[in-house]
């Protein structure tokens, strides 16, 4: 235990050094461990920073295939990007299959629902502001994060702590997101813009890049803002080398994802929509 505090300690002197040096008013802050319902795995992790008032909040939501994964799939380079947008980050984990237990793929989205009802519920702790969310995840994350985001009548299990009628989802990020047909009927007017990443010659088998374009045709169709980023030469869950990792990433799907944050997250600007943004092969530098 006391390693675990020590390195959570480093950790957030590192990511505080790396975001909020030049204020030094403000204070980078971690919650580890939240609860949010009776499950051991039910509990989310929170990164702050004191200086936030009514801040958005971004989910990232780990992918696994539903049987593995932790909320630690939110590194550095994530946090740093989000909170340079003066958003609030929250990782959560959920049951996962296989287990000894009874769970579904769509339990794993319900625990996760239940923790952004959770986060919804007690945003002002944190300096967030409720109505603006972001739901976003890799992978089986893909799939809860959409899940998430389009699903349109909630029914709350019986032990949910907050059972909002509504989750108040402002956005959606994929990336290599498992998109059944049946989720992306879900997409209707109104729904939150989404922006959805995929490889391509050696992406996973069960999520196609096919399948981000039936949910961009799906967003168009219900005139809904929408953007893909394709990258031909990579594979599965491209998103930490072409978009979070500032040795790696890719200009331009890192200005469009940031335009994209700034349009949900702050209501600044309305950048260009329904496009794909097709990435060159990527030599690291």
């Amino acid at each position: 235990m006391k390693l675990k505090n020590h390195v959570a300690a480093i950790l957030a002197a590192a990511i505080g050094l790396l975001i909020f040096s030049p204020n030094l008013m403000a204070e980078f802050k971690m919650d580890k461990e939240v609860s949010y319902g009776p499950h051991e795995r039910n509990v989310l992790d929170v990164y702050w920073n004191t200086k936030f008032k009514n801040a958005p909040i971004v989910f990232t939501i780990h992918g696994g295939g539903f049987k593995n994964g932790s909320k630690a799939y939110c590194n550095k380079d994530m946090i740093k990007l989000y909170m340079s947008k003066g958003c609030i980050v929250v990782s959560p984990n959920y049951r996962l299959i296989g287990k000894g237990e009874p769970v579904t793929k769509d339990d794993c989205a319900m625990d996760t629902a239940m923790a952004v009802a959770h986060i919804q519920a007690n945003a002002k702790k944190y300096g967030g502001d409720p109505t603006r969310i972001v739901s976003s995840g890799a992978s089986a994350g893909g799939y809860i994060s959409a899940w998430i985001a389009y699903q349109k009548n909630w029914e709350w299990p019986a032990n949910a702590k907050h059972k909002p009628k509504k989750l108040n989802i402002v956005g959606w990020f994929g990336n290599s997101p498992f998109l059944p047909r049946g989720l992306i009927s879900q997409v209707g007017p109104g729904d939150p813009p989404g922006f959805v990443m995929y490889g391509g010659k050696r992406e996973h088998p069960a999520t196609p890049a096919k399948q981000g374009y039936d949910i961009q045709a799906a967003l168009k169709k219900n005139k809904v803002w929408s953007k893909m980023v394709y990258i031909d030469s990579m594979g599965h869950v491209p998103a930490k080398r072409i978009l979070f990792s500032p040795n790696t990433r890719d200009k331009q799907t890192h200005e469009a994802y940031l335009q994209f944050l700034d349009m949900v997250c702050h209501g600044k600007g309305k950048p260009k929509g329904g496009d794909v943004i097709k990435v060159k092969p990527v030599k690291n530098k």
